[in-house]
């Protein structure tokens, strides 16, 4: 039942709570060539969740979001890039704004919306809890595409990223996430879970990526440790697109070829996955020492501890490897390399000894 129409100059169609006996919740629609964002300010001072239905068509804005409760839900017609809701930063001239979506409310879901063209991000979420990212697309969306950091409880789900020049999807300095569903290729990095604590990803796939799925630890970040990560059940393959990242980037300095990369992380799992045809490496385990040439007075671990290999398959790693692996000391590639940082990891992988391994991975104990 709709309660009340604003005036044609200001056209959202807005319902209200409690016009009726079954009243759904409250909600305001945006049709195509109006503003998002407009929609958000309607939300009433005293409200705890506000949805906002955004109709099919191409927004060209960047939303800020910093209320709590609000839901962002665009019509998804077809698989047609222009039969969903499309944020889209080109404005005049060219100019790209720089990001889509910025989140500092809790209590937030995005759903069945592409973000394209922005110099930035994507979607991030930034210090806040209970996040549900689902069906969204981010395309050529700057750095990150879909980009939660220093939150706690996170659902990504269903969701594609492409044309990242870092990570598409990244979730940092954060507590209980989970990424599932989802497909990420033609980025730097695929999926990568750094200095967060109780990550699971799972049945996703990554190809054409620079590197496919990363945990890492890095140093000057809000969060000093990253632990509990599981990678399961996913399909990495071919992984073997240049690196086109930023110069000054950390993510610049990885090899072309790499389908799992576990760098300083405690407690990683990798287990069920499909690892293929990756150029340099299938699965590489790693100290800081290998991007940073002198890890010690950081402010992290700089080593990877207690990491379990598990139940994986392997096919056609390490065929081409990157001129950067033997820069840094390794002979060639393969399915597991190891460079014998970090204490207590392990491998327990059916393909035992037909596995092809770099560096010390050959010494890897068994896992009880």
């Amino acid at each position: 039942m709709w309660c009340r129409l604003l005036p044609r100059a200001f056209a959202l169609t807005v319902l209200v709570a409690g016009c009726g006996d079954s009243s759904p919740q409250p909600h305001v629609v945006v049709h195509a060539g109006e503003s998002i964002q407009a929609a958000l300010s309607l939300q009433p001072p005293t409200m705890d969740s506000w949805i906002v239905k955004v109709e099919a068509g191409v927004y060209h804005e960047t939303v800020s979001v910093d209320r709590s409760g609000v839901t962002l839900l665009g019509e998804v017609k077809g698989d047609g890039a222009e039969e969903r809701a499309v944020l889209d930063g080109t404005v005049e001239a060219g100019r790209l704004l720089k990001d889509a979506v910025i989140v500092s409310g809790a209590n937030f879901t995005m759903q069945g919306f592409t973000v394209r063209n922005y110099s930035g991000n994507g979607v991030t979420t930034s210090k806040t809890h209970n996040i549900i990212l689902r069906d969204l697309i981010a395309d050529h969306s700057g750095r990150y595409g879909v980009y939660p950091v220093e939150s706690q409880d996170i659902l990504v789900e269903n969701c594609v990223a492409t044309g990242i020049s870092d990570a598409g999807i990244y979730v940092g300095q954060s507590r209980r996430a989970t990424v599932r569903g989802c497909h990420v290729y033609g980025n730097v990095a695929g999926i990568e879970i750094e200095n967060t604590v109780d990550a699971v990803v799972e049945n996703n796939e990554a190809n054409d990526n620079t590197a496919g799925l990363l945990a890492f630890v890095l140093p000057n970040n809000p969060s000093k440790v990253g632990q509990n990560c599981t990678m399961r059940n996913n399909n990495v393959h071919e992984n073997n697109r240049k690196n086109w990242g930023d110069p000054t980037a950390i993510v610049s300095k990885i090899p072309a070829g790499i389908g799992v990369a576990v760098m300083a992380a405690d407690g990683t799992v990798v287990e069920n996955n499909q690892i293929t045809g990756n150029r340099s490496v299938g699965v590489a385990l790693i100290g800081l020492s290998q991007l940073l040439p002198d890890p010690t007075g950081i402010d992290v671990d700089p080593d990877p501890d207690g990491t379990v290999l598990r139940n994986n398959t392997y096919k056609g790693n390490g065929k081409d490897p990157d001129p950067g692996l033997k820069g840094a000391g390794f002979s060639g590639g393969g399915d597991i390399l190891w460079d014998g940082k970090g204490k207590t990891n392990c491998i327990a992988e059916p393909q035992g000894d037909d596995l092809a391994k770099v560096g010390v991975a050959g010494a890897l104990v068994g896992c009880k």
